[in-house]
């Protein structure tokens, strides 16, 4: 999460892209800690045919950031990472996620236009969904559901602080239901 997110800020089409789409706010790129997928990844890690690469290397694919293939599973995308819920809301310094936590859910959103015909622009973690993202929404008076990440996004950048998103219209996690209706 570190390394997408130093390599978003070095990275103008992708701080542009977010521009683009009103998201390019200072706060909501340090509290959430967006990232870029870049192909870079790889080149920061030692070589697989090396016992400290072959591990790092192995333990990125069972995460599912790194394919079969060595190709980063996000590249190309910004990514926003999803933390684990505990039942309750710990905002960091700053508000967003309570970076203590563990991440156990990443989005990725594709920003080129020149994909290869089914590449879909919309990434997770390989798995079932975990995590509520910005859970101290859940804290809240009321909430404001989204169906995906940037819509959420959208309504925090523009001071409505009490959002998350269920994860496209068939993936609402009984987990977040749950977790909405303990919190009311």
């Amino acid at each position: 999460v570190d390394y997408y997110h130093d390599r978003l800020l070095k990275t103008p089409v992708a701080l542009d892209y977010l521009r683009g789409r009103g998201l390019c706010h200072d706060e909501a790129l340090r509290a959430f800690r967006l990232g870029f997928s870049d192909r870079t990844l790889g080149l920061r890690l030692p070589y697989m045919n090396r016992k400290e690469g072959e591990a790092i290397r192995t333990r990125l694919q069972t995460l599912g950031l790194i394919r079969e293939s060595g190709h980063e599973h996000f590249n190309g995308s910004i990514v926003l990472p999803i933390y684990e819920y505990t039942g309750h809301a710990c905002p960091a310094a700053g508000g967003g996620a309570d970076h203590a936590k563990r991440v156990v859910e990443m989005y990725g959103r594709k920003i080129g236009e020149r994909l290869r015909p089914g590449t879909p622009k919309h990434l997770y973690l390989p798995g079932p969904h975990e995590g509520i993202w910005n859970a101290e929404a859940l804290d809240g008076g009321e909430v404001i559901l989204c169906e995906a990440a940037f819509d959420a996004l959208t309504f925090w950048v523009h001071g409505f602080h009490n959002v998350t998103f269920i994860y496209g219209t068939e993936g609402f996690p009984d987990y977040l239901f749950d977790a909405i209706l303990q919190r009311r």
